[in-house]
C-alpha cells in the first residue's frame, strides 16, 4: 500500500523498460473494456501514416549525419497529452472554446485508442499530483472533499477518473494526463489528427514530445531502488541486486540521520543566551534504549504488496520487533505469529529473522543457555503472493509456510477468489489454513490490509489470538481509526492509535 499513497498512478516508471524490451505490451493497469465506436473509427476512416523503411531512408537522407547519429540512439518516443478533464459530448459543438482551457475528453477511452493505434504503453497520473488541488487518496466513502454520495452521473461529468476499489471507496481525479510510448518512427502529426477526429475535438489537446533514451532500464530502475532502513525497528530490507557495500552505505546513513536528530533534539531544549547555547542536557529525555543490531531481509517483491516502503509495512515491522523481543525477553519458548494478508511475508519473515538473530548471540554468550523458537504462519488471499512469500521465505532461511485463508471465513467475494485459486493447476500444492492453526494458537497477530476490510475481519483475527497475546493492525488512515478501534475492543483490551506516520497509523490490542 504502496510515501504515504499519494494519487495512484496507472503505471509506474517501470512501464519504461517494460516497453523498451516489448512493443506487444497490453495496457494492464485496468480492466477496461475496448472501446467499439473508438476502435471502429479508426479502422474504418482513420489511416496513420507510420513511417516506412523506405520513407524513412528518405527523410534520414534529408538530414546531416549528426541528426542522424543522434536520432539512432532513441528507441521509443513519448507523447504526453496534459491536463485532460472530463469527458464532454458536446465539445465540438462548443462556440466559446478556449485552447487554453483543459481539454475535454475521455481518457480512459483515449488509453484505449492510443494502444488501438500501435502504441507500447500507456499510463495515467493525475496531474494534480501533490499540489493543493489533489483529493485524498483511500479515505472511505463520504470523507473525501469528493463527496463520494453524489450521483454516478454527475461524477463521471465533473471528474477525469474515477477509481471504484470495494475497500476504500473512490479515488477520484480532476485532471489527468496520458503518456504513451510509440516507436521512434511513429508520425506525431497523423497520431494527433487522427485523435481531433475520433474524439470530435475542436483543438488539439497540449502535449509534449519526448525521445526514450535506449539504456539498459533494469539497471536504471534497480540503482534507483536503495535498500530500506526501518529506523527505530533497524530493519534491512534488501533486494537480490544489492551488493554489500550498498547496504552498508544505507545503514550508515541512517546512523548519521539518527545522530543529527538526537543533537537536534538536545540543542532544542539547552537554555540558549544570546544565541549561545549553554545548557546541551535535557533531563526530560528518556534513558538510551539498549542498542539493537540490524536484521537484514532480503526480499523479491514481485506483484506481491510489502516491500518497505508504505508506511504501514514500517510501522508493523516496529511493532513486530518490540512485541517479538519483549516475548524473547519474557523467556518465552515457542512464539506462534501469524501474519494475516501476508503479501510479500515480509512481516512473518522479520519476526522469525529477529528470533533468529537473537538466538545467534545468545549461544555466542551462553552456550549451553536453552534457545527460544517461533513459528510463523502467513495467510493470503493472493496465490500468486503465497509462492513470493514462500520463496522469500526460503532466501532468508527461515521457516514460515503461507495459505490461503480457511473458506468458512470468507465473505462471498472473498471465497470466490479462494475457489478459483485453488481450481488452478498451476496452484497446485497451495492449501487452505488447516485446522490446527486455524483457532486461538497465536501469540501476536499482525494484519497489514485495509481500514474497511479489517472491520469485517474484527472475529476472524480474534479467533486466531490466545489470550493475553497481541495484534497489530495497520493499512489504517488517522481518519479511519476510530472505526477500526471501535470493531476490535469488543475482543481487545487496550485498543489504540500505538504509532503513526504520514498519516498512516498502527492500532493495538491485548486479548481479552
Amino acid at each position: 500500500m504502496s510515501s504515504a499513497v499519494n494519487s495512484a498512478t496507472m503505471a509506474s516508471s517501470i512501464a519504461f523498460f517494460i516497453a523498451y524490451i516489448s512493443c506487444a505490451l497490453a495496457f494492464q493497469a485496468a480492466p477496461f473494456s475496448r472501446v467499439a465506436q473508438t476502435s471502429t473509427h479508426y479502422r474504418q476512416r482513420v489511416i496513420l501514416r507510420v513511417l516506412s523503411k523506405e520513407s524513412s531512408e528518405e527523410i534520414v537522407d534529408s538530414e546531416d549525419d549528426e541528426e542522424e547519429d543522434e536520432g539512432d540512439s532513441w528507441a521509443l518516443r513519448e507523447i504526453k497529452f496534459l491536463e485532460l478533464s472530463a469527458a464532454s459530448t458536446n465539445a465540438a459543438d462548443d462556440n466559446n472554446y478556449d485552447s487554453t482551457e483543459d481539454t475535454t475528453m475521455d481518457v480512459r477511452g483515449l488509453s484505449e485508442f492510443l494502444m488501438e493505434i500501435g502504441a507500447c504503453s500507456v499510463s495515467i497520473t493525475d496531474t494534480d499530483k501533490d499540489t493543493p488541488d489533489e483529493d485524498p487518496v483511500f479515505d472511505e466513502p463520504g470523507e473525501t472533499s469528493c463527496t463520494n454520495d453524489v450521483e454516478d452521473v454527475m461524477i463521471e461529468n465533473t471528474y477525469a477518473m474515477v477509481l471504484e476499489d470495494r475497500a476504500v471507496g473512490r479515488n477520484i481525479w480532476k485532471r489527468c494526463d496520458v503518456s504513451a510510448h510509440f516507436p521512434a518512427s511513429i508520425d506525431v502529426p497523423s497520431i494527433i489528427d487522427s485523435l481531433r477526429y475520433t474524439f470530435n475535438l475542436p483543438a488539439a489537446p497540449r502535449y509534449t514530445v519526448d525521445d526514450v533514451p535506449d539504456m539498459d532500464w533494469i539497471k536504471h530502475v534497480q540503482e534507483s531502488w536503495t535498500p530500506i532502513i526501518t529506523r527505530d525497528s533497524k530493519f534491512v530490507l534488501r533486494f537480490p541486486w544489492h551488493e554489500d557495500d550498498v547496504v552498508m552505505k544505507a545503514c550508515q546513513e541512517m546512523e548519521r540521520e539518527k545522530m543529527q536528530a538526537a543533537m537536534a533534539a538536545q540543542f532544542d531544549t539547552g537554555v540558549k543566551r544570546e544565541g549561545a547555547v549553554v545548557n546541551f542536557y535535557n533531563e526530560d529525555l528518556e534513558q538510551k534504549q539498549e542498542e539493537r543490531a540490524y536484521v537484514q531481509i532480503e526480499l523479491e517483491g514481485g506483484i506481491a504488496f510489502g516491500t518497505g516502503e508504505h508506511p504501514t509495512t514500517r510501522l508493523c515491522l516496529d511493532w513486530v520487533r518490540d512485541t517479538t523481543e519483549e516475548l524473547l525477553k519474557s523467556n518465552t519458548e515457542c512464539i506462534n505469529f501469524v501474519d494475516y494478508g501476508a503479501g510479500s511475508g515480509v512481516l512473518g519473515i522479520a519476526a522469525a529473522a529477529v528470533v533468529r538473530d537473537y538466538n545467534q548471540g545468545k549461544r555466542k554468550q551462553e552456550p549451553t543457555s536453552s534457545l527460544s523458537s517461533i513459528k510463523t504462519v502467513g495467510v493470503e488471499i493472493d496465490a500468486d503472493a503465497i509462492r513470493i512469500a514462500d520463496d522469500n521465505a526460503e532466501k532468508n532461511g527461515v521457516e514460515m509456510k503461507n495459505y490461503l485463508p480457511d473458506i468458512d471465513s470468507l465473505d462471498d467475494e472473498a471465497l470466490s477468489v479462494v475457489l478459483r485459486a485453488l481450481q488452478r493447476k498451476r496452484n497446485k500444492g497451495i492449501e487452505t489454513l488447516p485446522s490446527e492453526l486455524n483457532g486461538q494458537v497465536y501469540d501476536l497477530c499482525a494484519a497489514n490490509i485495509l481500514a474497511r476490510p479489517l472491520v469485517g475481519l474484527a472475529p476472524v483475527l480474534a479467533s486466531l489470538v490466545k489470550s493475553g497475546g497481541k495484534i497489530g493492525l495497520s493499512g489504517v488512515l488517522s481518519v479511519q481509526a476510530e472505526s477500526v478501534v471501535e470493531a476490535y475492543t469488543e475482543y481487545f483490551d487496550d485498543v489504540k492509535v500505538a504509532d503513526e506516520e504520514n498519516g498512516w497509523v498502527l492500532i493495538s490490542g491485548t486479548r481479552k
